[in-house]
């Protein structure tokens, strides 16, 4: 029973009592709706269970015949033979047509037996009907998946279910049949489709939003390969960066089975499940007319992946080029430079620099410089060699790294009064592990060209939660040369390294995967704002979420802890929005129309200004309780 016996303490519960139902492979089981997410479900049921169905697509039936599977004439006759029965279909509407309609369901249904629903559905309406049936005896749950055809043919979806406990409990052997991966979400009829709402809200944003950063990535020149190799080896990896973004990398992408049209039906229908309980939908309804333009524009029949080209056509771009690597490239090995015998600095002891720099203390000799002297003496007593200023600092290092808040001070840093650039010597390589602006960079880098002295810059993603881990992505961008000779000192603070192309590339880069993952943050409350307005608990939300097709880094990281409170990242909000406003400075040179990431960074500003600048970025959680009048914690 796996996940379906965990304790109530975990956000499931058991479920117990003997079924009225006959038992076992003698049950006759029911199922209408044979699409291309009914079918590969109820094909999961055959061998295991005498199996009839019916649906209006004669077509449909006639394969599962000759599969083995009796066909009804009528669901009707369906209800009649059966004693349970399954319903997939597109909407609630759908539903109602098909129970109480003529010829529907409720003509041939008798009293004890039970309707599963299936349906990504309106909760409050599958309740009234479940309330109608109850009134003539007639038991029913909702029981929607998320895992998509193919993990419904694996026997990997995720099943979220909800109801009566007894009807669960009959349910039960049917869902195993299915997939192991069951989850209880509620008691309510509904609890499971308002669930399944917000996975796919989840889903189909976090999708939209990182084609929308992508294309924006590929218009600057980045190449497909390099970007979704910083996105998978850092914190904005989504299942649409791991199975879409890696698909088209590697030129297997599976066709979809699923139109644009039923997800926007879902969109609409998460979003007024929101406004039913109260709860702004800030980027959600972006994601919803992206969407809609879609739709509009492509046809009722234009299916999800179709997406790709639309999003890249409004930036216009492609994602991906015929004369493109099939690979990410990676940095060039060693040169035959000794490698472990550069001496090394670091300039900026911050929480980001500072974590960076032990990593790299633990295998060499370091030394720093820092404008606070408290710092400077920490890093002393761990082992470090202080440099007295920048100028002795560029004199006795062969590559100098530099983490500061922006590039303003990097160029004072180097060109200031007292500077690197007093103490630089041709051959001497700087590395700039700020998040900067390019344009910058590449200017700090023909000046110091013309000192001899090369550049190249390798900013990080992960935090220094993801230092300290040594689980950081780091983005290079500059001359193939000074990244290999750098590479190993790199690699003593993460092997996650991604060669990005010419100087600026990486910081290209860092904004692009800063861009996604503070998306795929906020998505993240605003789905569990819903959730938690709706009366779901945030522990089976979690469970469901991480598990099925909604699950990104964000999620993993934030929804296990939200209803404790504990911190998960440490950064501030002022440095936050300072890298998305220059990623929507990007956006707006290159000409993408980045609306959600705009939208995103619009709602950070926001957040700085009410939570205060040097607030840490969790502190977003609070907004968004306020937005909602909820509380996470204890929810």
């Amino acid at each position: 029973m796996a996940r379906w016996a965990r304790r109530r303490q975990s956000g499931t519960r058991p479920v117990r009592g003997r079924s009225q139902v006959s038992e076992g492979a003698s049950m006759n089981i029911g199922y209408i709706g044979l699409g291309a997410m009914g079918g590969a479900l109820a094909r999961r049921l055959m061998g295991t269970y005498k199996l009839t169905v019916w649906d209006v697509n004669s077509a449909a039936a006639t394969a599962f015949e000759e599969l083995g599977a009796a066909v009804a004439p009528s669901a009707a006759e369906l209800a009649r033979r059966c004693d349970i029965v399954l319903l997939c279909l597109p909407r609630t509407s759908d539903a109602r047509e098909l129970v109480f309609g003529p010829a529907g369901l409720a003509e041939g249904l008798s009293a004890g037996k039970l309707i599963i629903d299936q349906t990504s559905g309106v909760p409050g309406e599958t309740r009234e009907i479940a309330t109608e049936l109850a009134g003539r005896g007639i038991r029913m749950i909702d029981a929607p998946v998320s895992g998509g055809p193919v993990g419904a043919a694996a026997g990997t979806i995720a099943i979220m279910a909800s109801g009566a406990e007894d009807s669960l409990q009959i349910a039960l052997p049917v869902f195993q049949a299915i997939s192991p991966n069951v989850f209880i979400v509620g008691n309510r009829v509904g609890d499971a489709q308002a669930m399944k709402l917000v996975n796919n809200m989840l889903s189909m944003s976090c999708r939209l939003a990182t084609l929308e950063v992508v294309a924006m990535g590929r218009k600057l020149g980045l190449p497909l390969a390099a970007i979704t190799a910083v996105i998978n080896k850092g914190p904005a990896r989504s299942r649409t960066s791991m199975s879409t973004l890696q698909g088209l990398v590697d030129g297997n992408l599976l066709p979809s089975t699923f139109t644009v049209a039923l997800m926007l039906k879902d969109l609409n229908q998460a979003i007024q499940l929101a406004m039913e309980c109260g709860v702004p939908t800030t980027i959600t309804n972006v994601a919803r007319g992206l969407l809609q333009i879609c739709v509009s524009t492509l046809g009722e029949n234009a299916q999800i992946d179709e997406l790709l080209g639309l999003i890249a056509s409004m930036a216009g771009t492609r994602l991906v080029d015929s004369s493109e690597p099939a690979a990410a490239q990676s940095v060039a090995g060693p040169t035959a430079m000794d490698t472990r015998a550069l001496r090394v600095g670091y300039v900026g002891l911050g929480a980001m620099g500072g974590a960076i720099a032990r990593r790299m203390m633990s295998s060499r000799d370091l030394r720093i410089f820092d404008a606070r002297p408290e710092t400077v003496r920490a890093f002393e007593a761990e082992g470090s060699i202080a440099a007295p200023d920048l100028r002795s600092l560029a004199q006795e290092c062969d590559v100098i790294f530099i983490c500061v808040p922006n590039s303003a001070i990097v160029k004072e840093v180097i060109f200031g009064k007292g500077g690197l650039a007093e103490g630089l010597s041709p051959g001497k390589i700087i590395v700039d592990q700020t998040t900067g602006d390019p344009s910058v960079t590449r200017s700090l880098a023909a000046d110091l060209q013309k000192l001899g002295v090369q550049m190249a810059d390798a900013p990080v993603g992960g935090g220094p939660r993801g230092a300290v881990a040594g689980t950081l992505a780091i983005m290079c961008g500059g001359p193939a040369d000074t990244c290999a000779a750098v590479k190993p000192i790199l690699e003593s603070v993460s092997p996650n390294i991604v060669y990005c192309g010419p100087i600026g590339s990486g910081h290209e880069a860092k904004l692009v995967l800063n861009a996604l993952s503070t998306a795929n943050c906020l998505l993240t409350y605003e789905a569990a704002s819903i959730a938690v307005k709706y009366g779901l608990k945030l522990s089976d939300v979690s469970k469901v979420i991480n598990t099925g097709g909604g699950w990104s880094a964000a999620t993993e990281r934030i929804l296990p802890t939200l209803s404790e409170g504990k911190a998960t990242a440490d950064f501030q909000l002022h440095l936050l929005v300072k890298d998305l406003k220059l990623a929507g400075r990007m956006g707006m040179e290159c000409g993408a129309p980045m609306l959600i990431a705009r939208t995103v960074c619009s709602l950070y500003e926001v957040g700085a200004y009410k939570l205060g600048g040097t607030a840490n970025i969790d502190a977003m959680s609070q907004l968004y309780e306020s937005m909602g009048a909820i509380k996470f914690v204890g929810a």
